[in-house]
């Protein structure tokens, strides 16, 4: 059965809570419903992007509001619903746990990095799309807990914001630069709110982020999947593979059902209807130290990119975070040798494919990726020790 959207909690005898203002489509229904045109939003989100993420009915008023309808509005709706309850500060970025109005948690991790050509530091701020997730990806943490709910396009958004307000207590003048859907969740499992939250991520007069700085990665859960998400999504795309081989990649990804080639093509032609700006495709594997880390897998992954044609794919090499997990038999997922690493690079950049290595941040607090689970949902893993491999390259644009 699908999923509810989370909802925020009612007390007992008690009128719903208010709204957060930034879930667009109920704002746009509270305004046509009183006669209120749904353009005057543009001033509520002046408003509120100034006064962080507080609503005022007086200077709503004084920008242009009917009187009477920035009172109704303040009553109807708040900046935000979720709050921040732990904030786990790790080399390289920052952790926030959101607690929900409907009291379940998500995590969102801010990512600093200098940018390569200008050397300027920027923040890039990973976001989830649902509570848990339901793909089971063997080496991953989020995996662990099932998928518990949906998330609103405004509890999407939420995390932005409170990332924004994480910069600005830490007295940081870094700007959030890029936002990429690889949080918990699968974001095309949750289209219709991913679709939403990207939309005003982009919207000049709400996050006003560019288009190709907005990223939702996904495992491809099937080749209509793909096809919707690249028609609806006004942002880039990145795929999950972590393994050509069909066999090999159904055990990483126990849910798939479509062959590499099916899913390879269904993005193939998708991109194809994107504006130029946006059909680039990143290819993101997660590496495991004698699981898929060898030349041959890198040669079966140039293969199967082969048909996108030269410059269209930036592959993504993420070496293994460890939290714990292993393959079905018992043997534990490791982290492969830096030099494992680089050879696998090595062999895609002789096929003339752009690579680039993941700069691991954030696994000295379980922030980085594969890590994220909240500790209501997740279910347990016993640590063993395990050797990390050092800073490798920066990838960030």
């Amino acid at each position: 059965a699908r999923l509810a959207v989370s909802a925020p909690a009612r007390r007992h005898g008690a009128q719903s809570a208010p709204a957060s203002i930034l879930d667009l489509p109920s704002a746009e229904a509270w305004c046509t419903a009183r006669g209120v045109q749904p353009a005057h939003l543009s001033t509520v989100y002046r408003h509120l992007f100034r006064r962080e993420g507080a609503l005022h009915a007086a200077p709503l008023h004084a920008a242009g509001l009917p009187k009477e309808a920035a009172a109704g509005l303040c009553e109807a709706f708040v900046g935000v619903t979720s709050r921040v309850v732990e904030t786990v500060h790790s080399v390289g970025g920052l952790k926030l746990v959101v607690e929900l109005a409907s009291g379940r948690r998500v995590e969102t991790v801010l990512i600093l990095h200098d940018h390569v050509s200008s050397g300027k530091q920027r923040c890039t701020v990973c976001v989830s799309s649902q509570v848990g997730c339901g793909r089971r990806c063997t080496f991953c943490a989020t995996g662990t807990m099932g998928v518990q709910a949906q998330l609103s396009s405004a509890e999407i958004l939420e995390q932005v914001w409170h990332a924004r307000q994480a910069l600005k207590e830490a007295g940081s003048a870094v700007a959030i630069r890029n936002v990429v859907f690889m949080g918990m969740g699968e974001p095309l499992n949750n289209l219709d709110e991913v679709r939403r939250a990207v939309e005003l991520l982009v919207h000049p007069k709400a996050f006003a982020l560019s288009a190709r700085c907005v990223c939702v990665s996904t495992v491809g859960p099937s080749p209509a999947h793909i096809r919707r998400a690249a028609e609806a999504l006004p942002c880039r795309l990145a795929w999950s593979v972590h393994a050509a081989d069909d066999a090999l990649r159904k055990t990483l990804v126990p849910t798939t059902r479509h062959s590499m080639g099916e899913l390879r093509d269904a993005f193939l032609a998708s991109l194809a209807t994107k504006p130029a700006r946006l059909r680039g495709l990143v290819v993101e594997l997660a590496l495991l130290e004698g699981v898929n880390d060898s030349p041959a897998h890198a040669e079966q992954l140039a293969a199967l990119l082969h048909p996108f044609g030269r410059g269209m794919v930036l592959a993504n090499l993420i070496p293994y975070n460890y939290n714990g997990l292993g393959l079905p038999d018992g043997t534990l997922f490791r982290q492969p040798s830096a030099q494992a690493v680089h050879a696998f690079q090595q062999r895609l950049w002789e096929h003339k494919l752009l690579c680039t290595i993941r700069e691991t941040r954030g696994d000295d607090e379980r922030s980085a990726c594969g890590q994220l689970a909240t500790k209501a949902g997740q279910s347990k893993v016993v640590p063993t020790d395990q050797g990390r491999m050092k800073r490798a390259s920066r990838h960030e644009s």
